[in-house]
């Protein structure tokens, strides 16, 4: 007896078997491979204009039909997949800056411990040996005043100040604009004309600056410091003050041994590609300079400790100058909070600009770090 093949079956359960191959292939050369699916959206509309022509003509193609809505059709395992953000939907900042957001998966960087001993200056370390304190020297120290207070900084400059209560006090380092980067970032970012230096990179944002200070006051000078790396003006910017304060907030509950608050920043000056650069050498190298803001109640919100703050300030300032008087900049007092009023002892500081390399702002943080723990202990 001639067994009779049913091609219409045959062909149908070949046909069956060939979309789970092209599916397996897809899954594991495509869907599970971030940077190809990050290219997909990115070029959403030119892919399906190159596949669909008679769209070509559609002025509102964009909303007609999206690449991410056929995928998780025709693809339900990728329907719930939590893609990064086309270059269109990307946020604006005040500044019409862009930020590009791609995986922030923690690098294996071999460079790291050579970055770390290219900060142990052997200038520095012998001027750590050799000092000596001086209370004669006289310090000038400069202010930008932003409100219409009346403000004797000799008064601030005199009254004796110390944190130092027989233990040391825990310190807070966290980030309002926790995406600001500095000038030759990560060579995966996208810089065009008009858009200012952000990244969610944590190598190359003002994040990697908080743990270097974070580093060098832990391991130099005893100091138990927590350091959130919660990103807080990405997606959006407006409103990056309200979510710092939630965090800031949370750490002060958790933590009840967190006495210093340092919102961590960088400075931006200049327009587009029109950058100021904001550096000194010291120690044989170049180094960003130092702002210190202090935020008060002009604007009439509650705020109790700026006059403690604005003490505080002085007295790192002076210190800042004992260590390296042209590292600094003058203190900035402004009418806005800033969440200040969380601490007597909360102070926003702004290592660099955009124009100053990452290196230059890592430099810094040991003239920092020894002018705080100075200013900590009373000296």
């Amino acid at each position: 007896m001639v067994k009779v093949i049913d091609l219409k079956r045959f062909w149908y359960f070949t046909f069956i078997a060939i979309l789970l191959v092209v599916e397996l292939l897809v899954n594991k050369f495509i869907f599970s491979n971030r940077e190809l699916v990050n290219l997909c959206f990115k070029y959403s509309k030119q892919l399906i204009v190159f596949n669909t022509p008679f769209l070509a003509n559609k002025t509102d193609i964009n909303n007609l039909i999206k690449i991410e809505n056929l995928i998780g059709f025709f693809h339900p395992l990728f329907a719930s997949f939590d893609r990064t953000q086309t270059f269109d939907e990307q946020s604006f900042y005040e500044d019409n800056a862009i930020i590009i957001n791609y995986d922030q998966e923690k690098r294996e960087n071999s460079e790291a411990s050579v970055e770390n001993e290219a900060y142990e200056n052997i200038e520095f370390q012998k001027y750590l040996k050799n000092i000596q304190s001086n209370s004669s020297i006289s310090y000038n120290i400069e202010v930008m005043n932003q409100t219409e207070y009346r403000i004797d900084i000799t008064k601030f400059l005199n009254t004796k100040f110390k944190i130092y209560g027989g233990i040391k006090p825990s310190i807070l380092i966290y980030h309002t604009h926790t995406t600001e980067s500095y000038e030759n970032p990560s060579k995966n970012l996208i810089y065009t004309r008009g858009t200012s230096d952000r990244t969610l990179d944590f190598n190359y944002n003002v994040v990697r600056v908080g743990e270097e200070l974070k580093r060098i006051l832990e391991r130099d000078y005893g100091y138990k410091v927590y350091h959130s790396k919660d990103i807080n003006d990405y997606p959006e910017y407006k409103g990056s003050y309200s979510r710092s304060l939630k965090v800031i907030e949370k750490y002060k509950k958790e933590h009840p041994d967190i006495k210093i608050f340092i919102d961590l920043h960088r400075d931006a000056i200049g327009d587009g590609s029109k950058k100021i650069k904001v550096s000194t050498v010291a120690f044989g190298e170049e180094m960003a300079k130092v702002m210190i803001v202090v935020g008060t109640d002009k604007l009439g919100l509650y705020h109790p400790f700026w006059r403690q703050n604005l003490t505080f300030a002085v007295h790192l300032q002076k210190n800042l100058m004992k260590i390296c008087p042209q590292i600094t900049r003058p203190i900035n007092i402004s009418a806005a909070r800033y969440n200040q009023h969380i601490s007597p002892y909360a102070l926003i500081i702004e290592i660099g600009s955009n124009g100053n390399t990452l290196n230059e702002a890592l430099r810094s943080c040991k003239i920092v770090a020894k002018a705080l723990d100075d200013t900590i202990m009373g000296r």
